[in-house]
């Protein structure tokens, strides 16, 4: 059934993904400025010109949302809609490894001494992380409930 509540969680997952997706989720600072903006697809540097060496972010986060939705879908496969959100949660892993080495390596030397600073969308897939684990003990308890029943019968 599409109304039980890890379809909310799953839901609710797909949100926070969509919006880390759409927002600023990280800045470089030189001496207190801001030198460049980070997105899931470029950053911005000083000049206001866009380099796409932070794309692995938005490879990584953007099939989050795509399975995420299609799992949605698979609630008369409960095993395949639980592998799908433990995938999920490895790809949200995946996206904050991916995030720690834009943070280390992305940043022109050129800029003068800088450093990264996350800003609070970069907290959003750590929230859809726990949802789509919630989403998971949901499944396996529904899982739970419909063997027992069968047993009954």
């Amino acid at each position: 059934m599409i109304q039980r509540k890890q379809t909310l969680y799953l839901l609710a997952a797909i949100v926070m993904t969509v919006i880390c997706l759409c927002m600023q989720i990280g800045s470089f600072k030189a001496a207190g400025l801001e030198v460049a903006r980070v997105y899931n697809l470029w950053f911005t540097d000083p000049f206001g010109k866009h380099h796409f060496d932070t794309w692995p972010l938005l490879a990584v986060l953007l099939p989050t949302a795509v399975l995420g939705t299609y799992a949605i879908f698979l609630y008369r496969n409960r095993k395949i809609q639980a592998v799908f959100c433990l995938f999920n949660a490895l790809l949200i892993a995946g996206w904050y490894v991916c995030y720690f080495v834009v943070g280390q390596t992305v940043g022109d030397k050129s800029w003068g001494m800088v450093s990264f600073r996350p800003t609070w969308p970069a907290v959003l897939p750590a929230i859809a992380l726990i949802l789509y684990m919630m989403a998971h003990r949901a499944i396996k308890a529904d899982e739970k409930l419909v063997r027992s029943m069968d047993r009954i019968r």
